[in-house]
């Protein structure tokens, strides 16, 4: 079984890995246009990334509190 500790870094680590598929998904490219909608689509998934690690903590925080 893994401990509390352990769960949370996993947690983070697969929120990492998420997020770098995603940017390595989109690509950079050279033309503008596409280049604003890249970085707007890029900001969404940070801030959907960040709001799932805060829950994730939260979720973490209260099964470690009760437990």
């Amino acid at each position: 079984m893994l401990e509390k500790l352990e769960i949370l870094l996993i947690i983070f680590v697969l929120l990492l890995a998420f997020y770098l598929v995603i940017w390595l998904g989109a690509g950079k490219r050279k033309e503008s246009t596409q280049s604003s909608e890249i970085s707007r689509y890029l900001y969404g998934v940070k801030i959907l990334l960040i709001i799932l690690a805060i829950v994730g903590f939260i979720l973490w925080f209260l099964v470690s509190y009760i437990i």
